[in-house]
């Protein structure tokens, strides 16, 4: 005789995949920058409007834990691991209208499960887009700590040479962020030593302080901020620490190019 708390198996079935569902809305949130009470909230929404209602979630920076209970017996569990990887806001606001659309009732699992699909490929703009905004991101921030109009445009040069080396070359080779970022800062870092060298800018600190600024980790550090400021410490910990280690090894990699430049041709 079949236990009276048990599920059928069509409907453990479509409770498992509206449970994976909710999951990857949480997901991706997490995973391209978005704050963990967010993911909490969406993952939430949607999982009352697929009718889980015994959905429960325990999230921190890098992982989610959920589970589902049905008639006191809890039937499905995931562990999702959730990697530090660089910022996409746009597909967080593109799961966000998607998370409004569930709860209004304007989006079936099926239509919800090809828009996520969509959105783990969407990009806020093209490679020639992102490379343009960082010369102009470095030169305003050089321009910002007092640098001439000769530094700025060196910061400008600095900034395309940055992310069209960490577009065109990293990207498409496997290394560890941490390599990429110590590379990265190394190449703006030499372009604004070899400008230097050639008589173009006046002030290399300030031309160098512009052209690492697309590098650095504003919005981790933000949220790191945040969940210490809600008592959140283990994911506050360990936005913390990604966002420190990105600092370091910005600072590595200029550092490199200083130590270089005055070990090949004297001082600055």
């Amino acid at each position: 005789m079949e236990a009276p708390n048990k599920l059928d198996a069509p409907d453990w079935n479509r409770e498992k995949e509206l449970f994976d569902l909710v999951i990857q809305m949480g997901e991706l949130i997490l995973v391209n920058g978005g704050e963990i009470y967010r993911a909490h909230e969406t993952m939430l929404y949607a999982a009352r409007n697929f009718g889980l209602t015994g959905f429960q979630d325990f999230i921190i920076a890098n992982g989610i834990f959920a589970s589902v209970i049905a008639e006191g017996h809890v039937y499905s569990t995931q562990i999702r691991w959730i990697p530090l990887v660089p910022t996409e806001l746009c597909r967080v606001e593109a799961v966000n209208e998607l998370s409004r659309e569930v709860a209004e009732g304007r989006c079936t699992p099926e239509e919800l499960r090809e828009k996520l699909q969509s959105v783990k490929t969407m990009k806020a703009s093209g490679e020639g887009l992102q490379i343009l905004a960082s010369g102009f991101g470095a030169a305003s921030f050089c321009y910002l700590f007092q640098g001439t109009w000769a530094d700025t445009a060196v910061a400008f040069g600095a900034g395309i040479a940055l992310y069209w080396f960490l577009l065109k070359v990293l990207h498409r080779i496997s290394l560890p962020k941490i390599m990429e970022t110590i590379l990265s800062s190394a190449v703006s870092s030499l372009f604004c030593l070899f400008a230097f060298r050639l008589g173009f800018g006046d002030d290399l600190n300030h031309m160098i302080l512009g052209a690492i600024f697309p590098l650095v980790p504003g919005v981790p550090l933000t949220n790191a901020v945040r969940n210490l400021l809600e008592n959140d410490y283990l994911s506050g910990l360990v936005r913390l620490a990604d966002a420190l280690l990105t600092a370091g090894c910005i600072a590595i990699g200029v550092g490199m190019v200083l130590t270089l430049g005055r070990l090949l041709g004297g001082g600055f």
